[in-house]
């Protein structure tokens, strides 16, 4: 039978859940280490195999003594208690002689402990080497050189993680944006729990992309943008036949990438309007009213 966990721990725990026994009768060797990722991504169990020991022979117990057996050794025992107290004595005497002359060796030749070698894991950082450099000869370089570039750089950066994930699709958004779509079997892990997975990546290629180009990403894994915008919508339907009706409104607090996406939907449908982002103890909140005219 083979598991995956994040540890040795855990697989005797999940192992024991699973076949219903205590973790004593299992024995787990580990095939593949777990990865424990870079910077939060890319993290993936480990695998175990897992098999069920064979019960051991049984002990067996010895017969009671008989109660003349006990008298004799009882006998036996007085007997030799004697001697031994003397020994006792002369083997206390030899052994503080002993401790003495240990304690002084210790004394005069201190013992050097050698310092032990720190375990270092090897990662290619050569990947983020050039992530802040800025080439004076991008500036001229075309729309079409540029997406080689990028589309080179993904490929080499999700090529070193163990997620099934690639680029799918790249091309020009708008003048200043660029369009990234990313797809595979692993997609749902590269958009985490309540996307907070794709809100690090999409930090990461921005910072990229704009200190090497100066553009902007919109950055797509599988649907996840795009459901996240419709549902966006619905929302901000009623928020709009409130300001049609008396002229302002908010939003309630909203998180992540969905703060961006109801900006934008909001600043397109009323232009001449102010749309802006408040903070609150719950969260940022999206406000929209008339411009104060002096």
């Amino acid at each position: 039978m083979k598991i995956e966990a994040k540890d040795l721990e855990a697989a005797y725990i999940k192992a024991a859940s699973q076949l219903g026994c205590s973790t004593i009768n299992l024995e787990i060797t580990p095939i593949r280490p777990a990865r424990k990722g870079f910077l939060g991504f890319f993290q993936k169990d480990g695998l175990f195999e897992v098999a069920i020991k064979k019960d051991g022979e049984k002990k067996v117990k010895k017969p009671k003594n008989n109660n003349n057996e006990r008298v004799e050794k009882s006998d036996r025992s007085e007997k030799v208690k004697t001697p031994k107290i003397e020994s006792t004595h002369k083997n206390s005497e030899k052994n503080d002689t002993k401790t003495t002359i240990n304690q002084s060796e210790i004394k005069s030749e201190p013992v050097k402990l050698q310092p032990t070698k720190k375990q270092t894991l090897n990662i290619d950082h050569s990947i983020f080497d050039s992530f802040h450099k800025i080439d004076e000869n991008q500036v001229t370089k075309s729309n079409d050189d540029m997406l080689v570039e990028i589309k080179a750089g993904l490929d080499k950066l999700f090529g070193v993680s163990m997620f099934d994930i690639e680029v799918s699709e790249l091309s020009i958004y708008d003048a200043d944006t660029i369009y990234i779509k990313l797809d595979g079997a692993d997609a749902a892990l590269m958009i985490g729990k309540e996307g907070y997975r794709y809100k690090a990546i999409s930090y990461l290629l921005f910072n990229w992309v704009n200190a090497r180009y100066n553009k902007g990403i919109r950055l797509e894994i599988a649907e996840f943008l795009k459901n996240q915008e419709s549902s966006m919508a619905a929302y901000l339907s009623g928020v709009i036949e409130r300001v049609e009706l008396i002229g302002k409104a908010q939003t309630k607090p909203l998180d992540g990438v969905l703060v961006k996406i109801a900006l934008e939907q909001l600043r397109d449908r009323f232009p001449d309007k102010y749309v802006g982002i408040k903070n609150s103890d719950e969260g940022k909140f999206i406000v929209i009213n008339d411009f104060h005219k002096k």
